[in-house]
């Protein structure tokens, strides 16, 4: 299943709070960047959790993008542990 990348401008409970709620199994690296799985499209990721258009003047500030799967870095053990137990 595909994963999105969702990253605020600044942190927003709101924003947080709808992620919870409509991808309960997401993770949270900290208060502005996200992970989800879904077979939603990003802007369809996008509108469930209120992130705006750079042409609204509604909604957080922030993207929404679709990760090719490719991956390297160095991140907390459970950011891996939940990445590695994700279906693909």
């Amino acid at each position: 299943m595909p994963m999105h990348a969702i990253i605020l401008e600044t942190p927003d409970s709101g924003v947080a709070n709808r992620i919870a709620a409509q991808y309960p199994n997401h993770y949270s690296l900290n208060e502005t960047c996200f992970f989800v799985h879904t077979e939603d499209l990003s802007s369809k990721v996008a509108e469930k959790i209120d992130i705006k258009r750079y042409t609204d003047a509604e909604g957080a500030a922030g993207v929404v993008v679709k990760l090719n799967g490719a991956r390297s870095g160095l991140a907390r053990p459970d950011f891996w542990e939940w990445f590695e137990s994700q279906d693909r």
